[in-house]
């Protein structure tokens, strides 16, 4: 254990490689491992750069903070009112989609070192701010909307998320 954490601490940065496009930043998965490694960093007293490289199409990679990765994810997909209108014509598993997201979401904030209001700003917005999104979610499947707003409200007690607005729930 001493050695491992030896090694985390010395880290200067960490890179989480993707090669495909089934899944992107916000699958919980991801929360674990690249979240993880930031919060055993925490641990030791490090704080590494956080990347994420992306080589889905081997013509065109990109390398991006995982700052970075996470803002334009949110705002591209998880935030964006066209994804969630498809998501919205697949009913329960639709609804249980955009619950993914919010988890993955809440999964690094709980352990990265740098906050993610404004993201949670845009998903809240997009989600339960929002009156159809919210009464599809409690129709296609309550259990969904029950997380989000478990989660959402998780994350304002655990000091994860400052909304902008002090109308947020």
């Amino acid at each position: 254990p001493e050695r491992f954490a030896a090694l985390i601490a010395a880290a200067q940065a960490f890179v989480h490689h993707q090669d495909h496009d089934e899944a992107d930043v916000l699958s919980p998965t991801n929360a674990s491992h690249e979240g993880g490694f930031a919060a055993a960093a925490a641990s030791v007293g490090a704080e590494p750069v956080l990347y994420r490289a992306d080589t889905a199409r081997p013509d065109a990679p990109r390398l991006a903070t995982l700052a970075e990765d996470l803002a334009r994810v949110v705002r591209g997909r998880a935030a964006n009112p066209a994804w969630i209108a498809g998501q919205m014509r697949h009913g329960y598993r639709g609804a249980a989609e955009i619950a993914r997201a919010v988890q993955g979401l809440t999964g690094f904030a709980a352990t990265v070192p740098f906050r993610l209001d404004r993201q949670f700003d845009l998903l809240f917005d997009a989600t339960l701010g929002d009156e159809a999104v919210c009464a599809f979610l409690l129709t296609a499947n309550p259990a969904a909307h029950g997380d989000i707003a478990h989660r959402f409200e998780q994350a304002r007690a655990r000091g994860w998320w400052r909304p902008l607005r002090n109308s947020t729930p």
